[in-house]
């Protein structure tokens, strides 16, 4: 394939999961859950960690090992419940304070 092909979509989602994480660390997704990315000592992550080393490095690792994706899934069974990709990044998922958790995310987890 040619490289914009692929490249030009990666870096859009790049640029947009940047957008929706400023601030609060947690993407449309993990807002509609309750959740949020912190750092290891539970101070906000920054957008660089969170994009880079939680989703541009492991998705590109991936494309070279296909299995790594399960290895880093399997991590979450561990005692901290931190996968692969958090481990690297030096991050946790933590639930998200009231004042950020959405309507969607109160009907899902009460």
């Amino acid at each position: 394939m040619k490289a914009p092909v692929v490249y030009v979509p990666a870096l859009l989602v790049l640029f947009v999961q940047a957008s929706l994480i400023r601030g609060t660390g947690a993407s449309l997704g993990k807002r509609l859950l309750g959740i949020r990315v912190v750092r290891r000592d539970g101070l906000p992550a920054e957008v660089w960690r969170i994009a880079l080393l939680r989703n541009v490095l492991p998705m590109a690792l991936c494309g070279y090992c296909g299995w790594l994706g399960l290895v880093d899934a399997l991590f979450i069974v561990g005692e901290e419940r931190r996968c692969l990709h958090d481990w690297v990044a030096g991050t946790r998922v933590v639930k998200a304070p009231r004042a950020q958790r959405s309507f969607a995310a109160r009907l899902v987890t009460g």
